[in-house]
């Protein structure tokens, strides 16, 4: 059964409550975010950590329920928005491999 929506996008977007844990590939350097949704081929988060599109990182997501396993990642940044507001930076990356 085909699901039925609006959007344009491969996979439906799940709203998630989760941390982020990040680091650009090639450092050992570890960045934190905040989850905001989550598919099946990508994440977009909320972080204090100016990133770049096109930049390769290394993602795991820790689920707030601690039953669930965390998700490893090798991900590239698709989209970056800065919110003025706040001074964060709104975060697209699509899962290039499972790890």
């Amino acid at each position: 059964m085909a699901v039925n929506y609006d959007e344009k996008r491969s996979f439906y977007r799940m709203s998630v409550d989760c941390h982020i844990e990040f680091s650009e590939e090639g450092s050992s350097d570890s960045y934190k975010g905040d989850g905001k949704d989550l598919s099946a081929d990508g994440v977009r988060f909320i972080t204090d950590h100016e990133l770049k599109e096109g930049q390769q990182l290394n993602v795991i997501v820790h689920p707030v329920i601690k039953t669930v396993v965390p998700l490893s990642a090798k991900a590239k940044v698709i989209r970056v928005v800065k919110d003025e507001d706040s001074g964060q930076y709104i975060v697209g990356v699509s899962l290039e491999e499972v790890i």
